[in-house]
């Protein structure tokens, strides 16, 4: 059974980023109408990929309703798909061979059967769209790029969706104004959305806006380290900082940049896309909520204590 056609069309809105990871997304949903379907004959785009009225403008002048749905115009048997028509005045001439075309192709159309609008997903080898197909697809892509071309992101400590962001935002990958913009998109602008203060590039965005720094100079501090040092993205995210004498310690680090950068970044989303308020104590709440839900349950037999988390949590660094 295809996928209704709604949830594909509110899916493919969102693929600009799929496509980054070179998945050719949005194109990969196919429409097949069904006989019941509302979308306009004339006008909707379901037939040889143009608008009829455009195609067949005599048969279009002769319609006695313009605004006709395709239930209103097609007819579906078990053997074939018939017009129905409904002319101002009898045709004839050049308007005849034209209402001829319209009815083979009207014939030769493969409708759906069940009747109503359904969505194929091209990728997939039966046609269905599902989460965790789209997921399997992303991670495959991925993998093969970074084994092909880049260093491997790992850290046991954090899920993998945020091994992968790191990833992508060591490689300017995350879709930043600038980069949006470098692969051709039409942007009224690319200054920071947030702050206005400099071009929205993954560096700005991840650390130099003036809302992030305030986030990364609490998270710091929280650590008991002071203000941020001058480091750029690829050197936060590669775990430099404070020093710690364990391996233990400079991975539970890394993991706590690589969550902060992730919210971050959702935060800026959640702020462009849906006009959330920006807050910084409430951002760092919720990265000692989160790194510490995600490090310790990863953390094997070493014990993470809470308390300690939130009001020492330095002390990981030297502890084996």
């Amino acid at each position: 059974m295809n996928t209704p056609t709604e949830s594909p069309r509110r899916i493919a809105r969102a693929g600009i980023t799929i496509e980054e990871l070179g998945i050719d997304f949005r194109d990969s949903f196919k429409k097949q109408v069904g006989s019941f379907s509302s979308e306009s004959f004339w006008n909707s785009l379901w037939l040889s990929g143009t608008r009829l009225r455009s195609r067949f403008p005599r048969l279009y002048k002769l319609e006695r309703n313009s605004s006709a749905a395709i239930r209103d115009r097609v007819t579906v048997t078990a053997t074939c798909a018939n017009l129905i028509e409904d002319w101002s005045r009898p045709i004839s001439g050049r308007s005849a061979a034209d209402r001829d075309e319209l009815r083979r192709l009207i014939a030769e159309y493969s409708f759906s059967s069940e009747g109503f609008d359904t969505c194929s997903w091209s990728i997939a080898h039966n046609s269905i769209y599902t989460v965790r197909s789209l997921s399997l697809i992303i991670d495959n892509n991925l993998i093969a790029e970074v084994s092909n071309n880049f260093e491997t992101m790992k850290n046991n400590l954090v899920p993998k969706k945020i091994e992968i962001f790191a990833w992508r935002a060591c490689q300017k990958r995350l879709p930043a104004l600038t980069e949006l913009d470098k692969r051709g998109i039409d942007l009224n602008s690319v200054r920071c959305l947030l702050c206005d203060d400099g071009l929205e590039s993954v560096e700005h965005s991840l650390i130099f806006c003036k809302c992030a720094m305030d986030v990364w100079d609490r998270v710091f501090s929280w650590w008991g380290l002071g203000n941020m040092t001058n480091l750029s993205i690829g050197e936060i995210l590669r775990g430099n900082g404070p020093t710690s004498s364990t391996a233990f310690g400079k991975k539970i680090w890394q993991a706590v940049e690589w969550v902060s950068a992730y919210l971050s970044w959702r935060n800026r989303n959640e702020k462009v896309f849906k006009g959330k308020c920006w807050n910084p104590p409430v951002a760092l709440n919720e990265i000692q909520v989160k790194a510490y839900e995600w490090i310790s349950k990863r953390s094997k037999n070493r014990k993470i204590d809470w308390l300690t988390w939130i009001n020492n949590p330095n002390l990981y660094l030297s502890r084996v």
